[in-house]
């Protein structure tokens, strides 16, 4: 027989932390920054590199 403290934690642990519907959201999100930042490399991969190469040199008086 499990005890009321048992219970509860089981309970918590098969619920989890957030609701179905916001951790649903939240993954949606996350996958549209990713595919968003994806895009963005593939058609702007060298003008990326190139601004990441002017910005370290501002940084470290290159």
């Amino acid at each position: 027989m499990k005890t009321y403290t048992e219970v509860h934690y089981e309970a918590e642990a098969e619920r989890g932390l957030l609701p179905k519907g916001v951790r649903r959201t939240l993954y949606t999100i996350a996958g549209l920054i990713l595919i968003g930042a994806l895009y963005l490399i593939a058609v702007r991969g060298q003008a990326l590199l190139l601004d990441l190469s002017a910005f370290s040199q501002r940084i470290f008086c290159l």
